[in-house]
């Protein structure tokens, strides 16, 4: 189908009253929008379990893709894996995380069964084409000169400077993990690299940070209000 926006929201971090904000002013419509959501529901934020709540009720939604970043990766080894990260959960804002998810677990058993689904069916990107042009969502991006069927699942969910630096191919690739202030000291607003890479994480876990909201196909950015925390 052809859509009216193409929406995508960056990490949020648990920041529920950050998420509720930029959501509202968006107002999605699913029957004419497509919503992409960039990983990164949970840790560092004190609203864990409601962002991935309402992840997770979202992605039944129509035209509503929830993608799986890094933080899900590393909850999910915790959990559910054998692998290399699942030793650096905690320490990384996964602490918080678990408290709130024992919480949820002590009234529903069948809590964590649900989560740990949900996450394994995350897919680690979304490519779309609209007016000509194709436009890819992932976590973090893609490590350059590489078919997008041949990226790794470390570099989707992990790479940093490698992709948005040397990326340049002709699919716009539009991207979470990385937050803007680390690029621009003090930027709290989505990037538009001239290389064709947009860079949505604006920082949702820090003071003075936000949740943001990028339409791809028109440059519209919508961010929370400046007074939520």
């Amino acid at each position: 189908m052809e859509y009216e926006r193409i929406l995508a929201i960056g990490d949020m971090h648990g920041n529920f009253n950050r998420l509720l904000s930029v959501f509202r002013k968006i107002q999605f419509r699913p029957e004419n929008d497509l919503l992409i959501l960039l990983g990164d529901y949970i840790d560092r934020g004190t609203e864990n379990m409601r962002c991935l709540r309402w992840a997770m009720e979202m992605s039944e939604k129509e035209n509503v893709i929830a993608l799986r970043g890094n933080h899900e990766q590393m909850m999910l080894a915790y959990y559910a894996m054998e692998g290399e990260y699942n030793e650096i959960w905690l320490p990384n804002g996964g602490s918080a995380t678990k408290r709130e998810l024992d919480a949820w677990m002590k009234r529903d058993p069948d809590a964590l069964k649900r989560v740990l689904r949900f996450l394994l069916h995350r897919p680690l990107y979304h490519r779309v084409t609209a007016n000509g042009q194709e436009y890819i969502f992932c976590h973090a991006g893609l490590k350059p000169g590489i078919p997008l069927e041949e990226q790794t699942e470390d570099s989707l969910l992990w790479i940093r400077s490698e992709f948005y630096k040397y990326y340049n191919g002709s699919s716009i690739v539009i991207v979470g993990h990385t937050p803007t202030l680390y690029l621009l000291p003090d930027h709290t607003a989505p990037i538009f690299l001239k290389n064709n890479v947009i860079l949505v994480d604006t920082g949702s876990f820090l003071p003075n940070g936000h949740i943001s909201c990028v339409d791809v196909l028109h440059g519209t950015v919508w961010q929370s209000d400046a007074n939520c925390s």
